[in-house]
Protein backbone atom coordinates (compact mmCIF):
# COMPACT_ATOMS: atom_id res chain seq x y z
CA UNK A 1 0.00 0.00 0.00
CA UNK A 2 1.04 3.43 -0.81
CA UNK A 3 0.21 6.76 0.85
CA UNK A 4 1.35 10.14 -0.20
CA UNK A 5 1.65 12.37 3.08
CA UNK A 6 1.87 16.69 2.86
CA UNK A 7 3.63 17.53 5.60
CA UNK A 8 4.30 21.47 5.83
CA UNK A 9 7.31 22.37 8.31
CA UNK A 10 9.13 25.70 9.38
CA UNK A 11 12.65 24.35 8.20
CA UNK A 12 13.72 21.72 6.07
CA UNK A 13 16.31 20.30 7.52
CA UNK A 14 13.29 19.13 10.24
CA UNK A 15 12.23 16.39 8.30
CA UNK A 16 11.45 12.90 10.08
CA UNK A 17 10.71 9.92 8.48
CA UNK A 18 9.27 7.34 10.38
CA UNK A 19 9.07 3.43 9.69
CA UNK A 20 5.72 2.13 10.27
CA UNK A 21 5.67 0.15 6.87
CA UNK A 22 3.72 2.83 5.09
CA UNK A 23 6.05 4.30 1.97
CA UNK A 24 5.75 7.87 2.20
CA UNK A 25 6.62 10.07 -0.32
CA UNK A 26 6.57 13.85 0.01
CA UNK A 27 6.10 16.00 -2.75
CA UNK A 28 5.38 20.03 -3.76
CA UNK A 29 2.54 20.87 -4.01
CA UNK A 30 1.14 23.18 -7.38
CA UNK A 31 -1.33 25.48 -8.00
CA UNK A 32 -4.95 24.99 -10.35
CA UNK A 33 -6.79 28.14 -10.86
CA UNK A 34 -10.12 27.26 -11.53
CA UNK A 35 -12.51 29.74 -14.38
CA UNK A 36 -16.22 29.93 -14.79
CA UNK A 37 -17.29 29.72 -18.62
CA UNK A 38 -20.91 30.30 -19.64
CA UNK A 39 -22.54 28.91 -22.68
CA UNK A 40 -25.02 31.38 -24.71
CA UNK A 41 -27.18 30.41 -26.73
CA UNK A 42 -29.09 33.40 -29.14
CA UNK A 43 -32.75 33.04 -30.62
CA UNK A 44 -31.17 32.06 -33.52
CA UNK A 45 -29.83 28.67 -32.55
CA UNK A 46 -25.64 29.73 -32.64
CA UNK A 47 -24.50 28.58 -29.29
CA UNK A 48 -21.06 29.78 -27.66
CA UNK A 49 -19.14 30.69 -25.10
CA UNK A 50 -18.18 33.32 -22.96
CA UNK A 51 -15.57 33.81 -19.74
CA UNK A 52 -18.14 37.19 -18.33
CA UNK A 53 -21.49 36.95 -17.93
CA UNK A 54 -22.60 40.28 -19.22
CA UNK A 55 -25.97 41.55 -18.88
CA UNK A 56 -26.31 42.33 -23.00
CA UNK A 57 -24.47 40.28 -25.37
CA UNK A 58 -24.39 40.67 -29.19
CA UNK A 59 -24.48 37.11 -30.68
CA UNK A 60 -21.52 36.76 -33.34
CA UNK A 61 -23.53 34.97 -36.14
CA UNK A 62 -26.56 37.44 -36.30
CA UNK A 63 -25.37 40.51 -34.67
CA UNK A 64 -28.02 40.96 -32.75
CA UNK A 65 -28.12 42.67 -29.44
CA UNK A 66 -29.64 40.72 -27.12
CA UNK A 67 -30.76 40.80 -22.86
CA UNK A 68 -28.91 37.52 -20.94
CA UNK A 69 -31.13 35.88 -18.57
CA UNK A 70 -30.19 32.69 -16.45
Amino acid sequence: MKESIARIGSQQGSRKRYQTGIEVEEEELGQIKAQLMYRMRCDCGRPWFELELKRLIQCPACRRLSLVSL
